[in-house]
């Protein structure tokens, strides 16, 4: 079994920016009393595409041919936008930061996966695509007050350029002794965007 996910990177400089940020947060959450959060490595920001989970190594091999034509959506630009907690409502288990500018063409993106997924037997997930950047999680039973994870995040400075969202990665994620390591098995392009699209 090998464990799969599809994601988009930031580049560089835009994950610089939401390191900045995640730094930022901790110091205001983590220093404020809460319980502590357990925060992802700068190397290992990424948008979410589909988590596919467990699959059988049969299954990995139809799925990576998922990834071996270019994608017909066209590349755009994407930013970062402010932080946020998921659940909705109750106590937090995840911070991140979302995305402002480029979350058409990041649903756009995910559809087209979903339609390639679904031929290749994963059809595509109940819940609605909510794209963004996972800068923590908390671990155990939460127990920090909505409200003032909230006021924490509220103050987090981010200064995040625009970067070009122009390929997806097919990752295998694998556990060692230091955390989860990710591997990327396949990278696909997407299709040729307009400079008015880029700029």
């Amino acid at each position: 079994m090998v464990r799969l996910f599809a994601a988009v990177d930031p580049d560089p400089a835009s994950r610089a920016a939401a390191a900045r940020a995640a730094r930022d947060a901790a110091l205001r959450l983590d220093g404020g009393g809460a319980p502590r959060m357990r925060w992802v490595a700068p190397s290992r920001l990424h948008v979410t595409l589909r988590f596919l989970g467990e699959v059988a190594e049969a299954d990995a091999a139809a799925v990576r041919g998922v990834f071996r034509t270019p994608f017909e959506t066209a590349a755009f630009a994407a930013a970062v936008s402010g932080p946020g907690c998921f659940p909705a409502s109750g106590p937090p288990r995840v911070v991140w930061l979302g995305i402002g500018e480029g979350r058409e063409g990041l649903a756009a993106v995910r559809t087209e996966l979903d339609r390639r997924l679904a031929a290749a037997g994963h059809p595509p997930e109940a819940r609605p695509f909510s794209a963004h950047l996972t800068l923590g999680r908390m671990p155990g039973r939460p127990a920090a007050r909505r409200r003032d994870v909230v006021r924490a995040l509220s103050d987090v400075r981010l200064d995040a350029p625009r970067w070009v969202v122009d390929r997806v990665v097919l990752y295998e994620s694998r556990q060692t002794g230091g955390g989860a390591r990710y591997v990327a098995l396949e990278s696909t392009p997407l299709g040729p965007a307009s400079r008015r699209r880029l700029a």
